[in-house]
Formats: structure tokens, C-alpha cells, sequence
């Protein structure tokens, strides 16, 4: 137990003594009177000491009692453990004020929001007193301070707190324990550095909380808002298309509901698409577990080619959280896909490798083109090397390189600029020569592609011939489509040429799909953050592939899974920096316009032409909706910026975590505000009441044992 104020307990220390020092000034004095028989006023006299000595000793414990009492009320005792950081101490003091304004203080718990709480307990730590020096820090995606250093402008705080609200954002804790670190790391080492939180201590957020940014002699004082009972909360988490929808095909459309609350629920979600033409509207129906997802799911067909933006709606959901009820979402619906052919050998030959795979490209080109009423020959089309920069080039679903030859390096950039965009390549490394364009490519990437293996030229001692696969992923495509005929289509098969390889440990194993028995790779992929590359390693000139039943077979699987990739962009985040290449066909920076679908919402960003297309970049995606860069008053590409999913599930952080594991040998204190320290501090009221009950006794005792 603590006290706020200790000057009474000295107070009634010293007044202690005062009952006792009345007592034994005003005790009874002897008195002689002349009797002839004292027998009888011996008995008197010795019946009405022992009731005077009863009577003293209680009116005497009643005094001392009511002065204690009355000491002890004034120093207003403290039950609860002293917090580290008092909102009235004395002293030279640098205090930083951190405010979770991220989506989940939105959460209504008994008619009140959490950021309400968290308001209100702020306020109370920026009151001015001589000596203290503060700053306000509304953490969000981003940390917002007031001001860049501290100030005495407890005003302005107050009036930045009252305006502020919570955001369709994540708390972004690095950043903001890093502002507040360096806000507290630029004041004198005499002054009491003190960092005090409010939040709710959302588990996905803090679980992971370092506070290593912060001084080491700050007192850190964590002030939760979160409610005595975790409310329960759904949410849609995500929309999203597995594959690519393509025109004229079903496509599936799958939506995540999240449940966290205690009790498995029923889903109603409805999923609206805008637009003109092809505006839909579906009813998805489900039921979710407690503290669980459901995925919904949904088939969707489009009879013309383009983006749609849409929302997925819960209906008939009352809960602690309305915002993440409803999602934005964008999707591109494709036409049929195209195929390019990069090779530096002639189509006049017919005995080169190139000639089998465009023969073998064409009925894949002819089926799309019936299905789609096009014109086959739009869907495929030959390039040399030196046109990888064409148009036709960047506007294809699929890159086929075969033979191409030592690659220019603005010819390899290019490349990768079209896999960051989306684009897919299918390499058939068949020469010594594209070993070297295949370590530069994965050079210029930065890290954004990463095969699993390396490829290096051949030895010459070693001659590659006669090789057949020895190692093949069954269930996997291109080979999943043969099932138990597997062993049977390629144990025919034998290869020669390509290139020599050496594992890469930190690859993943599952996208090495084939290997030779020399233990080199015959089949690799790799998903780079859009599009996909898959390397054949060998000559087909050189194969007997190209005469098996299994060539188109493996090829039309193979292109399948390369072209039929979501190329749905990763999701952005309202609140964090935006940086996306537009497709290529979306023409140049000049020429579009930002649109948003929200009235309220400005277009966000700006677009720029860079050397691997058209940058759409921010500081900041914008508030949750549907963002669009137009040309001629038409679509090409648009994005959704979301709330993140995390945010829905509003479990706080046990507080033996935040203090033990996560202090990092911090001073650190933990205080829940709905719980609140009044109830614990109001003792003195009952402290008071119990020194009235005493002067109260002392006057009834006097009653009874009155002479």
C-alpha cells in the first residue's frame, strides 16, 4: 500500500498522544470527607472505578481511533501499486504521450468506443505544472507528433486529441516507439525521461513490441483501454480470385470471414460489382467456428474483358467493429491470353526448336481464339531478340525464349521490369549462353527472383546427352496431368544439351519440379511478387520431346499454370506507402487520370514513367475503397486499399507479457483504464466515514456510562 500524501500520517503520529495527555490531565483527584464507617463507602467507591475505567479506556480508543483514522484518510492511501508515472509529480519531467489510433480502438464496448477511453486517459497526463515539458504522438501506420520536440502548448495537445479519431490502419509500433525514443533521447540525462501508452494492446500488434528505441532510464506507463471482455467482432478479411479470370470463363471468387467471437456463427455476405455492364450481385452463405475463418466461395463469369470493382458486405451483423464489415476489391478480368516467342533462330526452318514449340503453341492460340471469337493470329506471335522492348512483347501473357542468344542488358532489365508487372516467362535454356542471361536477370531483380538452382555452362568434358528425368514432382503440374500413366509417358524421354546446375539450400524444394539423372535441374519455377518464370534445362532440337505424344500434353499444362496465376496485385494497406506498376498497355503517365470511387476520398498518389513502365506511388494509400488510373475516361487498372485484417481480431496481450518478456529490462508498468484505480483509491471516503463512526461512539459511550 502507498500513500499520496504523507505529511498527515506525522500529522497523526503526533496527535496520537493528545487523547492520552487529556485523559491523564483531567483523571479524577482524591477528596477527603469525615464519615464514621468507611466499610460501605469502600464498596461504593470500588463499583464506580471499575465503570470509570471501562468508560476512559473506550472513550480513549475512540479518540485515538478518530484521529488515526482521520490522518491516514488524508493521506489517501493507495491499495493498488504506485504507478511509474504520475500525472501530478513534481520535478523537471519529459513526457511523450503515445495514442493508438489504429482500427481496432474503433471497438464499441457497453456504448463506448475504445478510443473514447483512450482520449479521455491521455488528457490526464497533459496538464501543465512547472517543471513539465510533454509532446503528443497519435500512432498509426505512420507516428504523427504535434510537435517536434517537447513544449509546454498543453492547449494545442488537448485540442489535437479532441480532433483526432481512429484510422482504417494498423499501428505500426517500430515506427512509432522509434519517434517516441527519439523525442526522449534529445532532453537533458537529469530530467525524468517518462513514456506513457494508451491502447488497447491488440495481441497482433504488440506481440512482437520492442522497446530498445526508448532510453534506458525511461518510466514507460502502459495505460490499456481495452474492455473487461474481449468483444465479439466478424469481419470480412479478404476477397480474392485464386487464378486469373479470364473472359468467357468461370472464375472463382473466394471471401475470408473471420469469427472471433466465443460462439460458431452464420454467414450472410453479399458481393455487389460495379459498373455499366456485367454489374452483378451474389449471395454467399456459411458458418463459421468460433475464433475461426470460413472461406466463402463463389463462381463468377464475365462476358467482356476489363476491371471490376466490387464490395463484399456481411448482412445482418451487429458487432463491436462495423468498419471491417464491408471490402473493397478490384480484379481484372483478362482477355484470352497471348504468347510471344522470342528467338534469334528463322521460322523459315523447320528443323529448329523454335518451329516445334510456335507448331505446339498454336493450338493453345487457336482455342483461345475460338472461345474468344479472335483471330488466332493476334494470340501468337514471333519476335526477334532485339524486340523484347515491342509492344506485342510487353502486352503478352506468356514470354517464350528459345535460343535467343547473349541478351542485351536493357533487353534483361526489361524482362524483369515485365515479371514485377505481371508478365510470365518460359525459358528453354539450351546454349551456354543462357546461363549468363539467366544469372544476370536474377541479378537485376534484386532478390525479386529467386530460382532454386544455379545454372552454369556445361563442362566440356561432360557432355549432356542422352539424359532422361529421374526425379519428377507427380502432383504437380505439368506432370499431374498424365496420374498413373506417369512412369509410363516419360520413361521414353531423352535429352540433351542445356545447362549444368548446383542447388541452392535456401530455395524452396517444391519449385524444383524435375530432375535429370546427373542430378541437374530439368524443370524449375519461381513466382516472383507477380508474375511467374519456369526454365526448361535442355535442347529440344536435341530431345526426342518434340516427337512424344507427351510434348503438347506437358506444354499445354505447363503454359496453363504460367498464364492462369492471379495477377491480382499484393493488398495495400490504407495508411502505408503505395508503389505499383501499372500493366503495360495502361499507355504513359500523361495520359491517365486518378479517379476514387469514394466522394470523400482524393485520388491518392501520383504517377510517374519509369524505366520498367508507369509508377503509381504515395506516401500513404488512402482511406478504404476502390482507387483507378483511367485513360480517356476508361479503366486500366485499379486497386483496392483495405483495412488490415488483423485489426478485426481485438484479443489484447496478457500484461505479464508486455512487463516480463517483451520489457527488455525497461521500467515498466501496466494499468487497465476500464478497470480503473478508483475503485482501489476511494478508500479514503471509507477511512473518513470510520472516523465519524468513532466521535459518534466516543458520545454514545458517554451516554451509557454517564453518573
Amino acid at each position: 500500500m502507498n500513500f499520496e500524501h504523507l505529511w498527515p500520517l506525522y500529522a497523526a503520529a503526533g496527535a496520537f498522544a493528545l487523547p492520552v495527555v487529556v485523559h491523564w490531565l483531567t483523571r479524577p483527584r482524591p477528596r477527603r470527607f469525615p464519615l464514621s464507617t468507611l466499610r460501605f463507602v469502600r464498596e461504593a467507591v470500588e463499583q464506580r472505578k471499575a465503570r470509570h475505567r471501562l468508560r476512559d479506556f473506550l472513550i480513549l480508543a475512540a479518540r485515538t481511533a478518530a484521529i488515526l483514522l482521520l490522518g491516514v484518510a488524508m493521506a489517501r492511501p493507495l491499495w493498488s501499486d504506485r504507478p511509474l508515472v504520475d500525472a501530478n509529480s513534481p520535478g523537471d519531467t519529459a513526457r511523450v504521450v503515445l495514442v493508438d489510433t489504429s482500427q481496432s480502438m474503433a471497438a464499441v464496448s457497453h456504448g463506448t468506443a475504445a478510443f473514447e477511453r483512450a482520449r479521455a486517459k491521455a488528457a490526464d497526463y497533459l496538464v501543465f505544472r512547472p517543471g513539465l515539458h510533454a509532446n503528443l504522438l497519435l500512432a498509426g501506420a505512420e507516428p504523427s507528433s504535434l510537435f517536434d520536440g517537447l513544449s509546454t502548448n498543453f492547449q494545442a495537445m488537448h485540442d489535437e486529441l479532441a480532433h483526432s479519431g481512429p484510422r482504417p490502419q494498423r499501428l505500426n509500433l517500430v515506427a512509432a516507439l522509434s519517434r517516441a525514443g527519439e523525442i526522449l533521447a534529445g532532453t537533458a540525462s537529469t530530467v525524468r525521461r517518462e513514456l506513457v501508452v494508451v491502447s488497447d494492446f491488440q495481441r497482433k500488434s504488440w506481440e512482437s513490441a520492442d522497446f530498445s528505441a526508448v532510453p534506458a532510464d525511461t518510466q514507460i506507463e502502459l495505460e490499456s483501454v481495452a474492455a473487461a471482455e474481449t468483444p465479439a467482432n466478424m469481419a470480412v478479411l479478404r476477397v480474392s480470385t485464386p487464378e486469373q479470370v479470364v473472359q468467357g470463363r468461370p472464375g472463382r471468387l473466394d471471401v475470408e470471414v473471420g469469427n472471433y467471437s466465443p460462439a460458431s456463427r452464420k454467414l450472410s455476405v453479399q458481393v455487389e460489382f460495379d459498373g455499366d455492364s456485367d454489374s452483378s450481385t451474389y449471395h454467399l452463405s456459411g458458418v463459421c467456428e468460433a475464433n475461426k475463418t470460413a472461406t466463402l466461395s463463389q463462381d463468377v463469369m464475365f462476358a467482356h474483358s476489363g476491371w471490376r470493382a466490387g464490395r463484399a458486405r456481411l448482412l445482418d451483423n451487429d458487432d463491436s467493429l462495423p468498419a471491417d464489415d464491408v471490402r473493397s476489391f478490384a480484379m481484372e478480368v483478362r482477355p484470352a491470353p497471348r504468347y510471344a516467342l522470342v528467338s534469334r533462330e528463322t521460322a523459315a526452318r523447320s528443323d529448329t526448336s523454335s518451329f516445334y514449340l510456335e507448331r505446339a503453341l498454336a493450338p493453345l492460340a487457336a482455342r483461345q481464339a475460338e472461345t474468344h471469337h479472335a483471330d488466332d493470329s493476334t494470340l501468337l506471335a514471333r519476335f526477334d531478340p532485339g524486340q523484347i522492348d515491342d509492344q506485342g512483347v510487353s502486352a503478352s501473357d506468356l514470354i517464350v525464349l528459345d535460343h535467343p542468344g547473349k541478351l542485351s542488358d536493357a533487353a534483361l532489365r526489361r524482362l524483369w521490369g515485365l515479371l514485377e508487372r505481371g508478365r510470365n516467362i518460359l525459358y528453354f535454356a539450351a546454349e551456354a549462353v543462357d546461363a549468363l542471361n539467366l544469372k544476370k536477370l536474377v541479378s537485376d531483380s534484386g532478390g525479386g527472383l529467386q530460382l532454386p538452382v544455379e545454372f552454369m555452362p556445361a563442362s566440356a568434358g561432360r557432355p549432356r546427352h542422352d539424359l532422361f528425368l529421374s526425379v519428377v514432382h507427380p502432383d504437380e503440374s505439368p506432370f499431374a496431368i498424365f496420374g498413373d500413366t506417369l512412369q509410363k509417358a516419360i520413361a521414353p524421354l531423352r535429352f540433351s544439351g542445356g545447362l549444368a546446375s548446383r542447388r541452392i539450400d535456401a530455395a524452396p524444394p517444391d519449385e524444383l519440379l524435375a530432375s535429370f539423372n546427373d542430378r541437374s535441374a530439368a524443370l524449375v519455377l519461381s513466382q516472383t511478387s507477380a508474375g511467374s518464370m519456369a526454365v526448361f534445362n535442355a535442347d529440344l532440337r536435341g530431345s526426342n520431346l518434340i516427337g512424344s505424344g507427351a510434348f503438347v500434353p506437358m506444354l499445354s499444362e505447363l503454359v496453363d499454370r504460367l498464364t492462369s496465376r492471379n495477377e491480382r496485385q499484393r493488398p495495400q494497406y490504407s495508411g502505408e506507402p503505395l508503389a505499383i506498376y501499372l500493366p503495360p498497355q495502361a499507355g504513359l503517365a500523361a495520359e491517365l487520370k486518378l479517379t476514387s470511387d469514394e466522394s470523400t476520398a482524393p485520388p491518392a498518389g501520383q504517377l510517374s514513367d519509369e524505366g520498367a513502365g508507369v509508377m503509381w506511388r504515395a506516401p500513404a494509400s488512402g482511406p478504404p475503397g476502390v482507387y483507378e488510373a483511367r485513360r480517356q475516361g476508361e479503366p486500366v487498372f485499379m486497386f483496392a486499399s483495405e483495412i488490415p485484417p488483423e485489426e478485426s481480431d481485438l484479443t489484447p496481450l496478457e500484461p505479464s507479457v508486455l512487463k516480463e518478456r517483451l520489457a527488455g529490462g525497461r521500467n515498466i508498468d501496466f494499468r487497465k483504464v476500464e478497470a480503473g484505480s478508483h475503485a482501489t483509491d476511494d478508500a479514503w471516503t471509507w477511512l473518513a466515514v470510520a472516523c465519524v463512526g468513532c466521535l459518534l461512539a466516543e458520545v454514545v459511550f458517554l451516554r451509557l456510562f454517564r453518573v
